[in-house]
């Protein structure tokens, strides 16, 4: 059988948030040496949906023109990743795919692959139904998902990544995926541990001092920057401890970054998910775009 070959793939609406995505993408396919992949989506409207029962032929020129138009907004946006100059190396393709934006993105991507995805696009019933397509898809996603927030820029270079760890398996493989990424862009590595009262450690109970309990989160750190220097030695790296929830601690420490790199669950596993995960959190109000790892 024939192995799949890794690519960036993003998703397109012709929406600013989804352009600016597609500028990252762009630039990211470019660093890695990755094909890029631009994905729109057809769907009907819901409220034209529900009023389909028995005229199957108004729903069918209705979707005609919607593909049509999603068609033409991929062409325009396989166009504008052509202009950025990436090189003759970076091959990039576009597809319309039928269903709902979430899920046909997730569906669209492979677990070797890199998805991107803008914080905000067109507004619509899906959104307020779910949250957010990226919401979705960062929860839902086979692969490492890139949220894209802040202003556009021309060039998306990467010199600071900023990368959440609290000593769970899915905190080590977002700093996996940070270590390459930052070695790959020869940026800085930020390691962030944040702790708020009582702190749960290795050594300590919720009944002790808080001293104690700041030295197991020290520790915590300690561990995470050991891994780093023996899997990349001459990586520029620094941590930082903050006494502030997890989310928080990295949203503050993003605010110099260039990108923020997070597990997709930490110490609150399954529950964090359905409550709302930093990962969540931090998705939503981080100032730089946001990778969030697939915990295996």
């Amino acid at each position: 059988m024939t192995e799949q070959v890794a690519q960036v793939v993003v998703g397109v609406d012709g929406s600013e948030g989804s352009l600016v995505a597609l500028r990252w993408a762009a630039h990211e396919a470019a660093r890695r040496g990755w094909p890029l992949q631009v994905v729109t989506c057809a769907q009907l409207p819901m409220a034209v949906e529900v009023g389909m029962v028995g005229v199957g032929g108004f729903a069918g020129s209705a979707m005609d023109l919607i593909v049509k138009d999603q068609e033409g907004v991929n062409q325009r946006a396989v166009d504008l990743a052509r202009s950025f100059g990436l090189g003759p190396g970076v091959k990039v393709g576009g597809e319309t795919i039928l269903g709902a934006p979430a899920y046909a993105l997730v569906g669209a991507a492979n677990e070797n692959d890199v998805l991107v995805v803008g914080a905000t696009g067109h507004p619509g019933r899906l959104t307020d139904m779910l949250g957010s397509v990226a919401t979705v898809v960062t929860h839902r996603a086979k692969c490492p998902v890139v949220v894209v927030h802040g202003v556009p820029r021309s060039d998306n270079e990467i010199k600071r990544i900023v990368v959440g760890v609290d000593g769970s398996p899915g905190s080590d493989q977002a700093t996996e995926w940070a270590i390459e990424q930052a070695m790959r862009c020869g940026a800085e590595l930020v390691l962030v541990h944040g702790w708020v009262y009582p702190y749960v450690g290795a050594r300590t109970g919720v009944s002790e001092p808080r001293d104690d309990m700041r030295l197991d989160a020290m520790r915590t750190l300690e561990i995470a920057m050991d891994n780093v220097v023996d899997v990349a030695p001459g990586l520029k790296c620094r941590s930082v401890i903050s006494e502030e929830n997890a989310a928080k601690a990295i949203i503050d420490a993003a605010v110099d970054g260039d990108l923020v790199v997070v597990g997709s669950r930490g110490r609150g596993g399954f529950g964090a998910l359905l409550l709302g995960s930093v990962s969540r959190t931090v998705v939503q109000h981080s100032p730089c775009p946001v990778a969030v790892i697939r915990t295996h």
